[in-house]
Formats: structure tokens, sequence, C-alpha cells
């Protein structure tokens, strides 16, 4: 998931790399409407990795919710001080 999270981020960054190249375009006479599309494409994937990681952060959360209880529930079994 992690990997997921850094190929998401680098895309949306060139992405954001080629919506700056269109918008300097804009101030030589360039269309806009490319511009327009660039930027809606980077917010969409700026908005995914965005979301992709909370999901991952969520998952990585639980699982250490869940790790300190199964090492709790150990410890106690065996008698070991907390």
């Amino acid at each position: 998931m992690g990997k997921v999270t850094i190929a998401l981020t680098a895309t949306s960054t060139v992405i954001l790399l080629v919506t700056f190249g269109k918008g300097m375009g804009i101030l030589r006479g360039g269309d806009v409407a490319p511009h327009l599309y660039w930027a809606m494409a980077t917010l969409l994937s700026v908005l995914a990795a965005n979301f992709v990681a909370m999901v991952h952060a969520a998952q990585s959360d639980r699982i250490i919710r869940e790790l300190r209880r199964h090492l709790t529930a150990a410890t106690k079994e065996d008698g070991l001080p907390d």
C-alpha cells in the first residue's frame, strides 16, 4: 500500500509540473482549455493520493492496535510484568 501511495504522489507531482507548464503557456498567449484539463487532472490525482494515504494510515493504526492487544494478552498469559 505504501508503494501505491508513493506512486500516486509521484504521478500527481508530474501532472502538477505539466499543469504549471501549460499555465506558463497561457502567459505567452496559449489556449486556456488544456490548462484547465490538466488542472482538473492534478486535483483528482492529488485527491486520490491523499485518500490512499489516509486509508493506509488507518490500516496501519488498526494493525498497531491489534498487535498491542495481542502483546498485552500474551504478556498476561505468561505472567510477565507489563
